[in-house]
């Protein structure tokens, strides 16, 4: 049982399993295509030739769908991938059904119709499987329901597998006649008993889920219409209907999938908007702005002149962060320096003496995300510099390694104890977290802070060379 859960949930780890089942859904189409081509249609009953474009389609559709969804590049959502097995394990069945069709009633391919038929059952039970745990997905059916559910179709699931490999050797559920006809036998409808269980358990869910009741309609399709379809067919086996319905479903509950994205996109775009507003405000301290309006109030009396440089430079600085709302990509290393001096122009007002600045640049031909490094330089500022008697010096520097780019933000202020667990001290620590999180999701970069206590503190941002091209609108 734990085995099945490890398979079930490794393939949505990789990347290339999407593309791959939708390559896999192709050339199974293209196959019965070709398989429906080289066996023509001559001699078949009109109700074999309707089922066969019943299913081509619907594989053909199915294709589709997977195509659309391997498109995805930013990865996928477990609520994605189940949707995608299920589309898979669709596909499939079709697949087995038109190779059934296509040697029904030819006496040599009567091997040929055993194995078809095997391989029907098997997938029409993975298929349930399948729609199990796209439903608990889909519906959110955790707790008590959901683990025991799991546990039932889980468990269930082998020995259903077990049973149908036995008509290879007895015919439990089905025979092939010497004429390469398949007929059902007596046991047939215990062929249909995971079926069941599986519907039960679904149409369950569907009650207790607390889900919006449109979901768990459109969602209850896949299980409804192809029921209906076989009470008005009458569980037949010469026309059978039951995969061209689940056709209409996979469409309904791929309208669902979709809008789930969407509503995912949207709430990422919320989240990253929140996180910049957030960074902005970090950067925008209101103990940073009453001390930049304070120095510059003292320089219109003293210095006018610089007072007016300093008011022009300080809306500069406030513009500057509010640009950074609408800056979704990393930016060139140069304008970021723009922003920063900007900022320790600043501070140097208010410290005069006590801070010193040296820029050792030695390359900027990279991108970084916006405002990145003021939080680094503001920290040396606010809690190594301002602290150390007769202050210190703030450097910024540039390095390029084999591998990737460094900007290296020190001082030679007070320093503290890196491995000291951070206590509620009144700073907000959010800044350099979420700094840290931007740096990682943009750049794929790390930020490396090393300090000794008494001789100051050093914040390396590492950015990987690699898709780092220098280049940014």
């Amino acid at each position: 049982m734990e085995l099945i859960s490890q398979i079930t949930n490794y393939w949505g780890k990789k990347k290339w399993v999407m593309p791959l089942c939708f390559i896999i859904s192709l050339v199974l189409t293209a196959a019965a295509i070709a398989m429906c081509l080289a066996r023509g249609f001559s001699g078949m009953a009109a109700t074999s030739v309707f089922n066969l474009g019943a299913d081509i389609i619907s594989m053909a559709v199915a294709t589709v769908l997977l195509y659309s969804i391997a498109q995805d590049r930013e990865g996928f959502s477990e609520h994605t991938r189940t949707f995608a097995l299920l589309i898979s394990s669709t596909s499939f069945v079709l697949f087995t059904d038109i190779f059934c069709w296509i040697v029904q009633g030819i006496k040599k391919f009567a091997v040929w119709n055993m194995t078809a038929n095997i391989l029907n059952y098997i997938g029409a039970t993975l298929l349930i499987f399948f729609l199990w745990r796209y439903v608990f997905t889909a519906l959110e059916l955790h707790g008590t329901f959901g683990n025991v559910a799991s546990v039932i179709m889980n468990i269930l699931l082998i020995p259903t597998i077990i049973a149908i490999l036995i008509n290879l050797l007895y015919p439990l559920f089905f025979t092939i006649d010497s004429e390469g006809f398949y007929h059902r036998t007596p046991m047939f409808m215990w062929s249909q008993s995971y079926l069941a269980v599986g519907l039960i358990i679904v149409t369950i869910g569907f009650f207790i889920s607390k889900t919006p009741v449109k979901e768990r309609l459109i969602t209850a399709s896949f299980v409804l219409i192809p029921v209906a379809n076989q009470i008005i067919t009458g569980y037949s086996y010469g026309l059978t209907t039951e995969f061209a319905a689940m056709l209409i479903s996979i469409v309904l509950i791929f309208g669902v999938v979709v809008a789930k994205r969407e509503q995912t996109l949207i709430a990422t775009e919320k989240e990253l908007y929140e996180s910049k507003v957030r960074v902005m405000v970090s950067q925008i301290q209101p103990h940073f702005m009453y001390n930049a309006l304070s120095s510059i109030a003292m320089l219109c009396k003293v210095d006018p002149d610089t007072a007016s440089q300093a008011t022009i430079t300080f809306a500069q600085y406030l513009r500057g962060n509010m640009d950074s709302l609408e800056q979704t990509t990393p930016i060139p290393f140069e304008k970021e320096m723009e922003h920063l001096k900007k900022y320790l122009y600043i501070e140097k007002l208010r410290f005069g003496e006590k801070l010193n600045i040296e820029y050792d640049i030695q390359v900027s031909d990279f991108v970084i995300p916006q405002l990145t490094i003021q939080p680094l330089a503001e920290n040396a500022v606010k809690h190594g510099l301002s602290k150390k008697k007769g202050g210190g010096t703030l450097t910024i520097a540039t390095r390029e390694t084999d591998t990737a780019y460094e900007v290296i933000v020190s001082d030679d202020g007070t320093g503290f104890d890196v491995n000291k667990k951070k206590i509620n001290d009144g700073r907000s620590h959010v800044g350099m977290d979420n700094i840290k999180r931007r740096l990682k999701e943009m750049c794929d970069a790390e930020v490396v802070v090393t300090s000794v206590i008494g001789e100051g503190t050093e914040a390396k941002i590492i950015i990987p060379k690699e898709n780092n091209k220098g280049e940014t609108k």
